[in-house]
Order: structure tokens, then C-alpha cells, then sequence
């Protein structure tokens, strides 16, 4: 495994955006930012929201426990590799 692949596994952290969440809605952005305002121009949140949010939430969970997994083969490789290494000092 070289540096490259090493830091894409551990930058490769999978997120949810609030655009992903509009899409999962199908509204628009915006209608999703407006909902989130605590001001007297706020919009309703979508119909339904609770269930959707908690798709959305244990769809996370699974993506996370997995790029979870994902980290500890990595460590678990690059540890090995560098116990069988000689140790340089300065």
C-alpha cells in the first residue's frame, strides 16, 4: 500500500450534506435551509421528515461503521509493515 492510497482510505470519511438530504426529499436546497432558520421566515420541514431523517441517519451509521472497518485494516496493515521495518534514529 503507498502513501496516496494510505491517506484516501483515511480521508474518505463519507458525510451527509444538506443537499443530500434535499435530494432525498426531492426539494430544493434552499427549502431545506429555510426549514432549518429559527427566524418567523422559516418554511416547514418536509412532510414525513422524522421517518426519512432516520433512514437517513441509520444509512450513515452503516456507512460509518464500515469506513470504521475500512481504518482499522489500514492501521492494522500499516503496522505491520512498519514492525517488520528497521527503526531509524536521528
Amino acid at each position: 500500500m503507498d502513501f496516496k492510497t494510505a491517506t484516501d482510505i483515511l480521508t474518505n470519511s463519507p458525510t451527509v450534506t444538506l443537499a443530500r438530504i434535499a435530494e432525498r426529499f426531492g426539494v430544493q436546497l434552499a427549502t431545506i435551509a429555510r426549514a432549518r432558520i429559527d427566524t418567523e421566515n422559516r418554511r416547514s420541514p418536509p412532510p414525513d421528515w422524522p421517518r426519512v431523517i432516520a433512514e437517513l441517519a441509520n444509512r450513515q451509521a452503516d456507512r460509518l461503521e464500515e469506513h470504521a472497518d475500512e481504518l482499522r485494516r489500514l492501521a492494522s496493515t500499516l503496522r505491520d509493515r512498519s514492525s517488520g521495518s528497521t527503526s531509524h534514529k536521528a
